[in-house]
C-alpha cells in the first residue's frame, strides 16, 4: 500500500515537472530563420551580458534582426573556458551595409530584452572568437562599471601567435574610444581615432619599435571616460 502511494506521488511530481518544462519551452521566443532564403552570411561567436553581468547558462538565446525579421539565432550552449557562447550564422541578401539589431532571451527570468546595440552586415565577416567573444549587452555600454581596462600590459610581437598585438578584452564595446600610444619621451607612436580592432603590433611609420615601456591613453571624448596605463614591448631578439 505504501509502495502504491509512493509511486503515485512520484508520478504526480514527474507530471508537474514535465508540465513546467513544457511551459518554459512554450514561452521561449520562436526566433527562426530559413537560410535558403538568403544569399550571404557571416558568423558570430557571442556571450550574453544582462545588466552588466555575463550570463552563465546554456538556455539563454541571442537573436539578430533586421527590423522585425530574424536574421540569426542561437542558444548559449557552447561552454569554452567557463564562458557560455552562442554560435550564430547571420544572413542577408545584401552583401554589406545592412544595419542589424539584437534581442536577448533570459531563460531564467523568461524575459526578452531589447538592446540598443547595432552591427553592420558584411559578407563572410566573423564577429568574436573563442578567446575574445563578441558581447551582446542588454544594457550598453557596460565599460562604465570597469575601473581598470581589461588588457594585458605587454606585447611580444614576434609572430608566434601569442601577445603579438595590443589586445583589449571585449573590444567591440569600446568602438567610440580613441587609442593613442606614446614613447617615454611623449612622442605619439600610434593613433586610432575610433574603432580600434586589437591590431597594433608595436610599429611606428612601418618600422618596429624598440623594446621598452610605452604609455597608452584610451579615451571616449563624448563621455570623458578614459583609461591610462603602461604598455611594455618585449622582443626576443
Amino acid at each position: 500500500m505504501n509502495t502504491n502511494k509512493q509511486f503515485k506521488t512520484m508520478l504526480i511530481l514527474l507530471l508537474v515537472t514535465v508540465s513546467g518544462i513544457n511551459h518554459a519551452l512554450a514561452t521561449a521566443p520562436n526566433w527562426t530563420i530559413d537560410p535558403a532564403g538568403y544569399q550571404y552570411n557571416m558568423t558570430m561567436l557571442a556571450v550574453v551580458n544582462i545588466n552588466c553581468s555575463e550570463m552563465l547558462s546554456t538556455g539563454n538565446r541571442i537573436g539578430v534582426f533586421k527590423d522585425s525579421e530574424c536574421r540569426g539565432s542561437a542558444l548559449t550552449n557552447q561552454v569554452i573556458n567557463g564562458r557560455y557562447l552562442a554560435s550564430l550564422f547571420i544572413y542577408s541578401n545584401i552583401v554589406s551595409g545592412e544595419l542589424l539589431t539584437f534581442k536577448i532571451y533570459d531563460a531564467l527570468k523568461d524575459t526578452v530584452y531589447e538592446t540598443s546595440m547595432k552591427i553592420e552586415f558584411q559578407q563572410n565577416s566573423a564577429y568574436g572568437n573563442a578567446s575574445s567573444p563578441y558581447v551582446v549587452y542588454s544594457k550598453f555600454p557596460c565599460y562604465f562599471t570597469k575601473d581598470i581596462l581589461p588588457v594585458t600590459n605587454f606585447i611580444s610581437p614576434d609572430n608566434d601567435g601569442k601577445n603579438d598585438f595590443f589586445a583589449i578584452d571585449d573590444i567591440d564595446s569600446y568602438q567610440d574610444f580613441s587609442l593613442t600610444v606614446y614613447n617615454e619621451f611623449g612622442l605619439e607612436v600610434y593613433k586610432k581615432a575610433s574603432g580600434y580592432r586589437n591590431d597594433w603590433g608595436g610599429t611606428y611609420q612601418g618600422n618596429t619599435l624598440q623594446t621598452g615601456a610605452y604609455y597608452y591613453l584610451f579615451k571616449n571624448s563624448s563621455s570623458g571616460k578614459e583609461y591610462k596605463g603602461i604598455l611594455n614591448i618585449i622582443r626576443s631578439n
